[in-house]
C-alpha cells in the first residue's frame, strides 16, 4: 500500500509538471498578441474606408467581434500562469542576503526565468486589455457610422428638374447596353465552354422540383385545394386552406429558385456580376410569387366563400390586382437599384427610378381609398356600395399623397424608403397575421379534431379525441414560433439591418442577457430546464429503485419506508434545482440575498403565509389526498378539487366551495375516503318486530344486498344483529362498493328494496309506541270521559282542541 501512494504521488508530480511546462508563455503568445495588434490596427483603417458603404461595416463589425473573442481566449490562456509562477517563486524563497551562502545555480537561474516571464506575461496582458478597449472603440464607430448612413440616405435632398436632362436617356441607354454585354458575354461563355455542367445542374434541379411538386400535390392535394362546391366552408378551414394555400406553393418556388443557384454557383457556372443579378432577380421573383398566392388567398375573386376578408365580388380584384401592382414596381425598383450597383451608374438615373416607384405606390394607395369595397343591404332588399370606414381611407390617402410630395419634394431616398416598407412590410406583416390568427384558430379548444389532419391523427394513431385536441393547442404553438422565427427577421431586414446583425443579436440573446448585475442566456437557460428535468426523473427512478430493490427486501416497517423515500425525493429535488439553477447562469449569492429578505419578511408576520407555502410543498409532495377524493376535514365533508401551495379547495355536496389553509390540513386530522383505494362501506339499518323470524330477516338482508349491481361479491355483504330495541329487533346491513362516491344513492336504493321486500314478506317494521296515562283530580274517570265525547264533535267542527280542564 505505501508502495502504490509513492508511485500516485510520482504521477501526479509528473502531470503537474507537464502541464505547469504546457503553460509557459514563449514566443508563440507574443507573436499572437502582435498579430492582434496588427489585425486591429488594420480594422481601424478599413472602417475609416468603408464609411459609405453599410454591408461592409457589418462585416467589420462582426470581424472585429470575433477578435474581441480571441483577445478573450488569448487572456483566459496567459492569466492561470501567473499564480503558478507566484506559487514557485514562493516555493523557492527570497534571494539570501550577504552573508547567508550562495544558491545552486539551477535554482537562480529558475528565479531569473520566472521572473521574466511573470513580466512578460503582465506585459501581454495589458497590451490585450489596451486592445479591447480599442476593438471596444471600433464597435462604437461602426455603430455612428451605420446610424448616420441610415440618416443621410433618409434626408439628403435632390434636385428633380435635373434628373431630367438630355443625358438621361444616353445613361439609360449606356446602362441597358453595359447590361446586355455583360450577359451576352457570359452566355457565350458558357455556352461554349460549360453548356453540359449547366444543363445537367439545370435538369437535376427541375428534375427534384418536379419530384418535390408530386410529392407535395399527392400528400398536401387536400390542403391547398379549395373546393367550389363547398358552400359554407368553416372559417378556420379558410384559414388553414390559405395558409397552405400560400405557403406550400410559395416554398416550393423558393427552393427551385435556391437550388438552381446553389448548383450553378457549385457547377462554376455563374460568374460573380451573374450571379449577384440572378439572386436579386430570385428575391423579387420570389416576393412578387407570394404575394401573389396571398392575396390570391385572402379575397380569393373567383371564390366568394373561400374569402377571409369580408368585401365585396366587385372590390376583391381590384384589391388584389393593385397591391400585386405595388410589389411589383417595389421589387422592380430594388432589383434595378442592385443591377445599377453592379453595372454603374449615372445619378439622374437613380433619381429617376425611385421617383416613379413613389409616385407609383402613392398613385395605387390613392386608388385603393377611393375604392367601395363593401356592399349594404337596403330595407328594400338592394345592395349598395360602401367605401372604407373614414379612418381607413384618410390614412391610405395621407400615405400616398405624402410618398407622392416627398418624391416630388426631391426626398428621393425617404420616398422610396417608405414605399418599400409600405409595400414589402405590409406583404410580410399580412403573411405572419395569417399565420398567427391560423395557429389561433388551430389552438382553441376541439378545432383541431375537425381538420383533416385532426381527423387522420384521429383514425390512424392511439391517440384519443382529448389527445388530439392537446397536439392541436401544440401545433398551434409551433406555428406561432415559426411564424415569428420567420417573420421577425423579415422585418428587421425590410427596415435596414443587415443579415449579420441579426445573427449577433440571436446569438448575443442565446449567449448573454444583462439583468442588472445577474448575467443569463436562454442556452444556458434552456440546458438548466433540462438539467432540472433530468434531476426529476432520475430521482423518481431511484426512489422507485430504492423502495423496490432494497426498502422492501427489508423489515422495516412501511412508515418508515415512506419517510426515507420521500427524504431521498427532497434530497433529489434539492440537488436537482441547484444543478439548474447553476446552469442557468444564475449566481447562488443572488439567492441568498433573495432568502435573506423572505427571511426578514417572516419575521415580521408572514409566518402563516410561508407554513401554508411549505405545508402545500408537503401535500403536493407526500399526496395524502388528491383532486377527486372525498375529504372529511374542518368539520366539513366534499370533495377535493385543487390542491394549491396556499389553500386546498373543497366543494361540499351541497355545491359550496371550501377553501382550506393547507396548514390546517397538515396540522389537524383528515380523513380521506378514497386514499389508497375508492372501495367504501355502506350501512343500513332496519327495525323489525319481535314477532318476526330473525334468521329469515338476516337472509333477507343479504340477499336483498347481493342483489344490487354496485355491491361487491368480495367483501361480502354481512348483517350485524347488534340489538332488541324497545320496539323492534335492530338490524344493520354493511355492505362494500367499488366507488365510495356513490354511497349515498346506493343507501337509498338499499332502503328501497328493504321496504319493498318486506312488505312482500310480510316482515312488519314497527314504529315506537307509547301508552299516554290520563291523572284525573276531583271528577271521576266515567265524567272525564264523557266530557271528551261530548267534546269531540266541537273538535270536528271547528278543528279547536277543548281544554279538559273545563
Amino acid at each position: 500500500m505505501h508502495l502504490f501512494r509513492r508511485l500516485i504521488s510520482v504521477v501526479l508530480l509528473v502531470f503537474v509538471a507537464t502541464f505547469a511546462a504546457a503553460q509557459e508563455v514563449g514566443e508563440e503568445d507574443v507573436k499572437a498578441v502582435e498579430t492582434i495588434t496588427q489585425k486591429i490596427e488594420q480594422y481601424a483603417k478599413q472602417v475609416e474606408a468603408a464609411r459609405d458603404s453599410d454591408q461592409r461595416l457589418v462585416e467589420l463589425g462582426v470581424e472585429i467581434e470575433a477578435l474581441e473573442k480571441e483577445l478573450f481566449n488569448r487572456g483566459v490562456k496567459l492569466s492561470p500562469r501567473l499564480p503558478q509562477i507566484k506559487l514557485r517563486l514562493d516555493q523557492i524563497g527570497p534571494v539570501p542576503e550577504e552573508g547567508q551562502g550562495a544558491e545552486p545555480k539551477s535554482v537562480v537561474d529558475e528565479r531569473q526565468k520566472l521572473v521574466e516571464e511573470r513580466g512578460r506575461i503582465n506585459q501581454l496582458l495589458g497590451i490585450l486589455e489596451d486592445q479591447s478597449i480599442r476593438t471596444n472603440q471600433l464597435t462604437d464607430t461602426i455603430s455612428e457610422a451605420r446610424r448616420q448612413l441610415f440618416t443621410d440616405a433618409l434626408s439628403r435632398r435632390y434636385d428633380i428638374t435635373d434628373a431630367f436632362s438630355t443625358e438621361l436617356f444616353t445613361d439609360v441607354g449606356d446602362s441597358i447596353t453595359s447590361l446586355t454585354n455583360r450577359i451576352h458575354s457570359w452566355w457565350q461563355f458558357t455556352w461554349r465552354f460549360k453548356s453540359q455542367n449547366a444543363l445537367l445542374g439545370l435538369g437535376g434541379v427541375i428534375a427534384l422540383t418536379l419530384i418535390a411538386l408530386l410529392g407535395l400535390r399527392k400528400i398536401f392535394s387536400g390542403w391547398i385545394y379549395r373546393d367550389p362546391n363547398v358552400a359554407d366552408p368553416s372559417y378556420l378551414t379558410r384559414l388553414t386552406t390559405a395558409s397552405w394555400y400560400t405557403i406550400l406553393p410559395t416554398a416550393l418556388t423558393w427552393l427551385f429558385f435556391l437550388l438552381t443557384y446553389l448548383v450553378m454557383s457549385f457547377l462554376g457556372v455563374l460568374r460573380d456580376d451573374i450571379g449577384q443579378i440572378l439572386s436579386t432577380i430570385f428575391v423579387c421573383a420570389a416576393i412578387i410569387i407570394l404575394v401573389w398566392r396571398l392575396t390570391e388567398a385572402i379575397f380569393a375573386p373567383k371564390l366568394k366563400q373561400w374569402r377571409l376578408i369580408d368585401v365585396s365580388d366587385h372590390a376583391a380584384r381590384p384589391l388584389k390586382t393593385f397591391v400585386v401592382l405595388m410589389v411589383v414596381v417595389s421589387t422592380g425598383d430594388v432589383m434595378v437599384t442592385q443591377i445599377n450597383s453592379i453595372i454603374g451608374t449615372s445619378v439622374p438615373v437613380t433619381i429617376v427610378k425611385s421617383l416613379f416607384t413613389a409616385i407609383a405606390v402613392g398613385l395605387l394607395l390613392i386608388s385603393i381609398a377611393f375604392l367601395k369595397p363593401f356592399d349594404r343591404l337596403l330595407n328594400d332588399q338592394s345592395l349598395v356600395k360602401v367605401a372604407w370606414p373614414r379612418t381607413i381611407k384618410w390614412l391610405l390617402c395621407f400615405a400616398g399623397a405624402g410618398l407622392i410630395i416627398s418624391a416630388l419634394s426631391g426626398y428621393i431616398g425617404f420616398s422610396r424608403f417608405v414605399a418599400q416598407q409600405i409595400v414589402v412590410t405590409g406583404a410580410v406583416i399580412a403573411t405572419m397575421y395569417l399565420g398567427i390568427r391560423t395557429a389561433r384558430a388551430i389552438s382553441e379548444e376541439s378545432a383541431f379534431v375537425e381538420t383533416s389532419l385532426g381527423k387522420k391523427f384521429l383514425h390512424n394513431s392511439r391517440l384519443t379525441e382529448s389527445g388530439v385536441d392537446q397536439l392541436g393547442l401544440i401545433v398551434g404553438f409551433a406555428v406561432t414560433a415559426l411564424v415569428l422565427a420567420v417573420g421577425l427577421p423579415l422585418l428587421a431586414l425590410m427596415w435596414g439591418f443587415q443579415w449579420l446583425d441579426i445573427e449577433r443579436f440571436v446569438i448575443s440573446a442565446f449567449t448573454e442577457i444583462q439583468i442588472g448585475s445577474i448575467s443569463l442566456s436562454i442556452s444556458s437557460i434552456l440546458i438548466g430546464v433540462v438539467l432540472f428535468s433530468l434531476g426529476l426523473l432520475l430521482t423518481r427512478y431511484f426512489k422507485s429503485w430504492l423502495d423496490g430493490n432494497i426498502l422492501s427486501r427489508s423489515r422495516m416497517d412501511p412508515g418508515a419506508r415512506s419517510s426515507i423515500t420521500t427524504a431521498v425525493g427532497y434530497i433529489g429535488v434539492a440537488i436537482a434545482g441547484l444543478f439548474g439553477v447553476t446552469a442557468a447562469g444564475i449566481e447562488l449569492s443572488q439567492l441568498a440575498l433573495i432568502a435573506g429578505a423572505l427571511s426578514l419578511g417572516i419575521g415580521f408576520g408572514l409566518q402563516n403565509i410561508v407554513s401554508n407555502f411549505v405545508s402545500g410543498l408537503i401535500l403536493l409532495a407526500e399526496r395524502p389526498f388528491k383532486a377527486g377524493d372525498i375529504v372529511e376535514a374542518g368539520g366539513f365533508t366534499g370533495v377535493v378539487k385543487v390542491v394549491k401551495v396556499r389553500a386546498t379547495e373543497i366543494e361540499t355536496f351541497d355545491k359550496k366551495t371550501l377553501v382550506l389553509p393547507n396548514s390546517e390540513m397538515i396540522n389537524s386530522a383528515v380523513i380521506n375516503w378514497m386514499h389508497k383505494t375508492a372501495l367504501g362501506r355502506v350501512s343500513v339499518a332496519v327495525g323489525v318486530s319481535y314477532d318476526s323470524d330473525a334468521q329469515a330477516v338476516h337472509d333477507l338482508l343479504i340477499e336483498i344486498a347481493k342483489d344490487h349491481p354496485r355491491v361487491l361479491a368480495n367483501p361480502e355483504p354481512f348483517v350485524d344483529f347488534y340489538n332488541f330495541g324497545d320496539s323492534a329487533l335492530e338490524f344493520e346491513l354493511r355492505a362494500y362498493i367499488a366507488d365510495v362516491g356513490f354511497s349515498v344513492g346506493v343507501k337509498t336504493e338499499l332502503r328501497i328494496a328493504i321496504h319493498q321486500r318486506f312488505k312482500e314478506q310480510g316482515i312488519e317494521i314497527p314504529f315506537p309506541q307509547r301508552d299516554v296515562n290520563l291523572k284525573v283530580v276531583g271528577d271521576s274517570v266515567s265524567q272525564v270521559l264523557g266530557n271528551a265525547a261530548q267534546a269531540a264533535p266541537t273538535v270536528i267542527k271547528t278543528g279547536k282542541t277543548p281544554n279538559l280542564d273545563d
